[in-house]
């Protein structure tokens, strides 16, 4: 028969990980390289820390620290954090889900210590600064830079075709150069695109407008 403990236990871990799984299912959404399980297993992980330094390593007769273990929770997952933050160009992505790590090993260390509260409303928190902000961002159009790499058979006309569409995409040219090669003329540009669009979708309307040889890179 399982003990009341062990069933107190057992809700703790599935609290831990209902929750971490809730703020991992809108990174996964978000399709960010710390997803679903990344944020489960932290959370999960992080609470049977916590049972662990509450519980297992209690001594009779002396004076026990039970944040010793917790404490080490709370710097140790920098190494988790820290691997999801890359650099892209000009631009660093990778933050938020860091954060979103640090946060999820709260709430599991909360879930771990029966604070299930505290958990409950920092995941609801969370979910809505994710959420909230994002719609934010994009309204007020968030950006991030490409490198732009393409070839013109017709210069004169087809860099106006070029600026037409980036100004119906709201992207602004940070640097344009063109560089005569026989027959052809080679550009390579800076640009500040929109999150929203999708550097594949840029290449595909540069090929629409006979665009030869379209590379973008971060």
């Amino acid at each position: 028969m399982i003990a009341d403990w062990d069933i107190d236990v057992i809700v703790r871990l599935v609290a831990a990980a209902v929750l971490g799984a809730l703020i991992g299912w809108e990174r996964e959404l978000m399709n960010r390289s710390a997803g679903l399980r990344t944020h489960i297993l932290v959370s999960l992980g992080s609470a049977l820390f916590t049972i662990l330094s509450l519980t297992a390593f209690r001594e009779v007769g002396k004076v026990n620290d039970p944040a010793r273990i917790a404490a080490q929770v709370v710097s140790g997952i920098g190494f988790l954090g820290a691997g999801t933050i890359l650099k892209h160009g000009a631009t660093v992505r990778g933050l938020t889900s860091a954060a979103t790590l640090w946060v999820v090993a709260a709430i599991g260390m909360a879930a771990g210590s029966a604070c299930y509260v505290g958990a409950l409303a920092t995941t609801l928190i969370a979910l809505l600064t994710l959420v909230s902000l994002r719609m934010l961002e994009q309204d007020l159009g968030a950006h991030h830079y490409l490198h732009l790499e393409f070839t013109l058979e017709r210069r004169s006309k087809q860099i106006k075709e070029i600026k037409k569409l980036f100004a119906d995409l709201n992207i602004s040219t940070i640097k344009f150069d063109v560089h005569k090669e026989g027959d052809h003329s080679l550009v390579s540009a800076t640009i500040s695109v929109p999150d929203l669009i999708n550097p594949l979708t840029l290449v595909e309307k540069l090929n629409d407008l006979g665009i030869q040889n379209a590379e973008v890179s971060s």
